[in-house]
């Protein structure tokens, strides 16, 4: 009889131990993409703000309203050196031209066509704040991507004395309680988890 209780007590908990795996697994599921936007900051007045390439023009027209809301008066345009040729010249036109429409002058956008990765703009933005004598940069790229350059970007400015303020876009394939259920918001989220885990293991964290 005893034998018996031992056994049920032990089938009782691995029972018990296979629901809560279950249950934190369904949780990190559900909750995947809150974690990856969750590092996003609402925007404030900064000296400048750096907006990272890539995307669907979501980041620019989020840059051009930072202007509209006085937020800043400054813009650094990343991500230019994936692009050569006629095609780099024209990806760098149109994005210009929706900070130009939002009212930025061009003499206030820069362009930063050095950084080849996303240490290498964390890098670059350190360095011309620094040049600039900037006290707080906002980053602008899309939600999935927050929880990464608050990572990449915290490492970079710990002690510089500069702030770094994470503004996510508002795209309207961002779907953060339900990503699973759109097959762009799925990509971002599987993609940036994946560069996440990447990230984590080349800090050595």
């Amino acid at each position: 009889m005893l034998k018996r209780t031992s056994f049920g007590r032990r089938i009782a908990a691995g029972l018990a131990g296979v629901a809560v795996i279950m249950g934190l697994g369904s949780y990190a599921f559900v909750n995947a993409a809150r974690f990856l936007e969750s590092p996003a900051q609402a925007p404030v007045r900064s000296d400048a703000a750096f907006v990272l390439g890539g995307g669907f023009g979501d980041r620019e027209i989020r840059a051009a309203e930072l202007h509209r809301d006085g937020l800043t008066a400054q813009f650094v345009l990343m991500g230019m050196e994936d692009f050569i040729g006629d095609m780099k010249i024209d990806y760098i036109h149109w994005r210009v031209r929706v900070l130009e429409r939002g009212g930025v002058a061009q003499s206030a956008i820069i362009l930063d066509g050095r950084s080849s990765s996303s240490d290498d703009e964390a890098a670059y933005g350190l360095r011309l704040a620094r040049e600039r004598g900037w006290r707080r940069v906002m980053v602008v790229s899309d939600p999935p991507h927050m929880r990464r350059l608050s990572i990449l970007w915290g490492r970079a400015f710990a002690g510089s004395g500069v702030e770094v303020v994470l503004v996510a876009t508002r795209p309207r394939w961002w779907s953060p309680d339900r990503w699973w259920s759109s097959r762009k918001s799925a990509n971002f989220v599987v993609q940036e988890n994946i560069k996440l885990v990447y990230t984590l293991f080349n800090l050595g964290m």
